[in-house]
């Protein structure tokens, strides 16, 4: 038979299994496209939980790294300042002790340093 011979109640039936298996094949697609997109969804819900944990883990190291720089420069600051102090107190016993062997040279001596800080002053 052909189509031109089919009864128009048999090219109506055709046409309506035509539109159902297209209905059909249109629900699975979209059934497939939701599954797809519910897992597209997770993977990404997933994957964005993971970047936040390794960015926070990161930042605790780093806060951590910071901390101990922070803490060494503290002690290092510290040691120099120590170092620095010790080294004032030296010098001023050095000092002193060479005021009390040449009295009337150191007097000279800081006499001349005053005049020449007033005439640079004056400049």
């Amino acid at each position: 038979m052909t189509e031109s011979s089919q009864s128009p109640h048999q090219e109506s039936s055709r046409t309506t299994d035509v539109r159902e298996q297209a209905r059909e094949q249109g629900a699975q697609a979209y059934e497939q496209a939701r599954e797809v997109g519910a897992q597209v969804y997770d993977r990404a819900c997933e994957l964005g939980s993971q970047a936040r944990d390794q960015a926070r883990d990161m930042g605790v190291q780093i806060k951590e790294g910071t901390q101990e720089v922070i803490h060494q420069v503290g002690e290092t600051a510290s040691e120099y300042y120590e170092q620095g102090r010790k080294a004032v107190g030296q010098l001023e016993k050095t000092l002193e002790g060479y005021i009390r062997e040449k009295p009337l040279q150191s007097l000279l001596i800081a006499a001349g340093v005053g005049m020449l800080a007033g005439l640079l002053w004056r400049k």
